[in-house]
């Protein structure tokens, strides 16, 4: 089953419970092509799979684990 979140639990997924980034953060992320696309529930719903957010975090610890290196 795919698991879907909204925009306040995308926030809290990349920046932590403790330490959500902000909405306009996680959309100049997205501009960037930093963090996944949201998709388009309709007009004003969007959903990102949470699989997808974990795994930029993965490629972030990956890439910094490959620089420490």
């Amino acid at each position: 089953m795919i698991d879907l979140v909204d925009e306040q639990t995308a926030c809290r997924i990349i920046g932590g419970e403790s330490n959500p980034i902000h909405r306009s953060t996680l959309w100049r992320g997205i501009n960037s092509g930093r963090y996944p696309r949201p998709l388009k529930m309709n007009q004003s719903t969007n959903r990102w799979r949470r699989d997808e957010l974990i795994a930029v975090i993965e490629r972030a610890v990956a890439e910094r684990d490959e620089q420490a290196a």
